[in-house]
């Protein structure tokens, strides 16, 4: 079982993937885990923030003030998707 994310993590897209954008959504497959998958739109904007290395923390923030959602149910709802990203060897965690 992988580690849980924490909001000190910084995260980055992988070095070893392969993106193309379609009408706005991206369509992600790791090299590395042979894996693939699609995004919906705000999966994409978080795609395009992790281009640069940011903690967790800072990409709640940001999506937060942009979606003007419920903090926590976003905190959660980005957390969701870090982890999966992770387990797809998409992104790095440091």
């Amino acid at each position: 079982m992988r580690s849980t994310l924490s909001l000190t993590d910084t995260v980055s897209r992988a070095q070893k993937h392969l993106a193309t954008e379609v009408d706005g959504n991206f369509i992600l497959m790791s090299i590395e885990g042979g894996t693939y998958c699609g995004l919906d739109e705000i999966a994409s904007d978080i795609w395009r923030r992790l281009a640069r290395p940011l903690t967790v923390e800072a990409l709640c923030q940001a999506m937060a003030a942009n979606y003007r959602g419920d903090r926590e149910q976003i905190t959660a709802d980005v957390l969701e998707l870090l982890a999966s990203l992770r387990d797809q060897r998409l992104i790095d965690v440091g």
